[in-house]
């Protein structure tokens, strides 16, 4: 009923209680890795280029079908072979989240790799990749929304208080070009909300931390004209998908 796994301590890699325990970790974190694999939700990039046909903002009626064809494509793979592929774009449901009196939930990533691209980034969303298990209920998309927003922020949400913004699809090259963000957008029926959010620290299971709080939407506009350090998919939302508030932006640099 058991996997049984031996440990020569004799031999000179495992020798003495400090090698033996590591050789053991070592192992059970081997099991647990193979247990986190996922298969993901992966699409033809040349369907995702022809959508958005040299654009990287897809309003909400443009990319409803795009949407549609994401929902119905369940075509999943081992998410290692989906990065590696530069013909594959992985779609990423994405939400944002505002509380009643339209502030949004602005988060700082914090990646267990210093080299990911979204690390010490801001953020206005929160959302991953789709996974096979989403598909249960024939809907992978929403279903995917809601682990993650239960994940990642500890937020339960019904269906019903969903709101599709668009697609953003920056093709600049590296882990962007692999991507592809489906943007929702939540808000909370109160702003007691923020006073949990503001306050704590979340994590996911592959490492990420994220620490946000509630701010003005003027005040995230204002904070892109000044340059901040959001990553590109923010600063397609901020720009398209959102109330532009009467700030003038600055032209994109990429």
């Amino acid at each position: 009923m058991f996997r049984i796994h031996t440990i020569n301590t004799s031999a000179p890699q495992t020798k003495g209680p400090q090698k033996t325990c590591e050789a053991a970790v070592d192992f059970v974190l081997q099991l647990v890795e193979g247990h986190l694999a996922e298969d993901v939700l992966n699409l033809p990039k040349p369907t995702v280029a022809a959508s958005f046909a040299g654009r990287t903002c897809l309003a909400r009626d443009e990319a409803v079908t795009l949407l549609d064809t994401c929902k119905k494509a369940l075509a999943f793979r081992p998410r290692e072979e989906v990065e590696s592929d530069t013909q594959s774009v992985q779609p990423l449901p994405v939400v944002i989240v505002r509380n009643k009196s339209g502030e949004v939930l602005r988060l700082r990533r914090r990646e267990r790799d210093s080299s990911n691209p979204l690390h010490e980034k801001l953020v206005i969303w929160a959302g991953g990749h789709v996974r096979r298990e989403d598909a249960a209920n024939h809907d992978p998309i929403l279903h995917c929304v809601r682990r993650e927003l239960a994940e990642e922020l500890r937020l339960s949400i019904e269906p019903e208080e969903l709101g599709f913004l668009g697609a953003v699809y920056c093709d600049t090259g590296g882990k962007t070009s692999k991507h592809l963000a489906l943007v929702f957008e939540w808000r909370a029926p109160t702003d007691d909300v923020a006073v949990t959010l503001s306050s704590a620290e979340f994590f996911e299971r592959r490492g990420t931390s994220l620490s946000g709080k509630f701010v003005p939407l003027s005040d995230l506009l204002k904070e892109l004209a000044q340059g901040s350090e959001a990553e590109p998919w923010t600063e397609e939302i901020l720009r398209n998908l959102l109330p532009n508030a009467g700030v003038a932006l600055p032209s994109k640099l990429f």
